[in-house]
C-alpha cells in the first residue's frame, strides 16, 4: 500500500481578465485587462462595442493593444483610470503637430 502523498494540488488559475467600458470624446469603448500578461506587462485592448467594429478614438480599425508596466497601472489607482488616461493620451490630435497624421500603421 502506497502513503498518501503530501503535496497539496495546486489551485487553478483564474482568468484574471477584466472587461469594462470607458467613454472618449463620447464614444463607447469596450477594454479587456489582462494583469501580468508578460512578467511585469499588462495587456490593455481596446475595441470598438459594435459589430462589425466602427471607428474608435484612437484606432480606425476598431482596435487597439497597449501594454503598460504594472507599476504605472497601480500608480494609477487602478486599470479602469489607466485605461482611460492611456486612451486620452493616444488621440491623434494630442500627440501630432497637424493634427492630420495617425500613429496607427495603414490596414491595407
Amino acid at each position: 500500500m502506497s502513503k498518501p502523498s503530501r503535496r497539496k494540488k495546486a489551485k487553478p488559475v483564474k482568468n484574471r481578465c477584466l472587461t469594462f467600458r470607458i467613454s472618449v470624446e463620447a464614444q463607447p469603448i469596450v477594454v479587456r485587462y489582462q494583469p501580468n500578461w508578460m512578467d511585469d506587462m499588462a495587456h490593455f485592448e481596446f475595441r470598438s462595442p459594435y459589430r462589425p467594429p466602427r471607428r474608435i478614438p484612437i484606432s480606425e480599425s476598431g482596435y487597439f493593444s497597449h501594454f503598460a508596466s504594472m507599476e504605472d497601472v497601480k500608480a494609477a489607482k487602478g486599470p479602469q483610470r489607466y485605461a482611460c488616461e492611456a486612451a486620452l493620451a493616444l488621440l491623434p490630435w494630442r500627440w501630432t503637430k497637424t493634427g492630420q497624421a495617425s500613429g496607427e500603421l495603414p490596414l491595407f
